[in-house]
């Protein structure tokens, strides 16, 4: 649990890792980690789902997949390797913290991006507009990126 006394975060958390992920694989694990935050977060909310969820799964849905492309595109030039999800989806807590949080990790390498990306090069820019917030890290093994949302209002 995370917060000060009386704002404890009370979260679950949806945890997969596959050895090996392909492209054809990305719709899949999409599909199932928004099926998992709609069910998690619809049993929590005491109206049920409404718009205002309904519309924030879009931009998870987008967003996740994208992070998902990038694993697949930079981290494996060759078009396979190991991935990382970790969800957790927050059932208590203050407003000020995230309500769902999703970490993409990958061991595969860091390519800087080309000087002239074409019509790429976009994917850092598409999660500011997507997620209330976002972070990159490279480390020796790999690179994560953490997305975070607040609650629908």
């Amino acid at each position: 649990m995370h917060g000060t006394a009386g704002t404890e975060t009370r979260s679950v958390v949806h945890e997969v890792a596959h050895e090996v992920v392909r492209a054809a694989d990305l719709r899949a694990l999409r599909t199932d980690l928004v099926e998992w935050v709609r069910a998690m977060a619809a049993s929590t909310r005491e109206a049920g789902p409404d718009q205002a969820l309904t519309e924030r799964l879009e931009d998870v849905a987008t967003a996740f997949y994208e992070a998902l492309t990038n694993v697949v595109d930079h981290a494996y030039p060759e078009g396979a390797g190991p991935v990382r999800v970790t969800a957790r989806l927050a059932v208590s807590g203050s407003p000020g913290q995230p309500w769902l949080e999703i970490a993409v990790s990958d061991r595969g390498g860091w390519r800087p991006p080309p000087a002239d990306p074409g019509h790429r090069g976009r994917g850092l820019l598409l999660l500011s507009g997507l997620t209330d917030g976002h972070d990159l890290q490279h480390e020796a093994e790999g690179t994560r990126v953490r997305l975070w949302w607040h609650a629908p209002p």
